[in-house]
């Protein structure tokens, strides 16, 4: 269920988040094949308004931390740590863009829930997010963009196009929403997916 706004507004208050500010997010072990490095290289090519938020934890914590500070968008980039599973979808609905640009990927569930969550995705064509991720370039009914792997400045380009098209915006947040609760039969499965995100999440 989406929440009421006022809920939204007080997380990305807690955040020093402006109503200005774009907010990207990712829910990852803090590992390489999760290239969370990409997206924090990606900020430079994009405007001083968009914030990454990086909820989860792992090995690569502070490599990750300073490589931000070496690129000098350390202000920009909110590592969360690990977050309760139960508060993920409260972040994601106060989020603008889901993002992540696996190197490898299994099922692909955090992509779901974020999409469950009316956030539109952006992901790299592996493992299974095929699946269920369609861009615009391959279907009338695009569930997500997908950037190329390794590409920071791909990527970049990506989330541009999704801050600057409402329209595709919109039509993409929909379509994958309607996707997840046709396919997947969301609340169904949110309590099976729990378990198994979690796993995941900290695997």
């Amino acid at each position: 269920e989406k929440r009421p706004d006022k809920e939204l507004w007080a997380i990305r208050k807690k955040l020093g988040v402006s109503q200005e500010n774009k907010i990207l997010i990712t829910t990852s072990r803090l590992v390489g094949k999760n290239a969370i490095d990409d997206v924090i290289k990606s900020l430079s090519y994009l405007p001083n308004s968009v914030k990454f938020l990086v909820l989860g934890a792992g090995p690569d914590l502070k490599e990750l931390e300073e490589l931000a500070q070496k690129l000098d968008v350390e202000t920009r980039v909110l590592f969360l740590g690990h977050t309760e599973h139960e508060e993920i979808p409260l972040y994601l609905q106060a989020s603008d863009i889901f993002i992540r640009p696996s190197l490898s990927e299994g099922m692909g569930n955090s992509f779901i829930e974020a999409m469950a969550a009316g956030v539109p995705v952006i992901a790299t064509k592996v493992g299974g997010i095929t699946d269920f991720l369609f861009d615009p370039k391959d279907s009338a009914k695009p569930t997500g963009l997908f950037a190329n792997v390794r590409d920071p400045k791909d990527v970049a380009e990506k989330i541009n196009l999704l801050l600057e098209n409402g329209e595709l915006f919109r039509i993409i947040s929909a379509t994958a929403k309607e996707l997840v609760v046709s396919k997947y039969d969301w609340n169904l499965t949110a309590k099976n997916m729990k378990e198994k995100v979690f796993d995941e999440a900290t695997a």
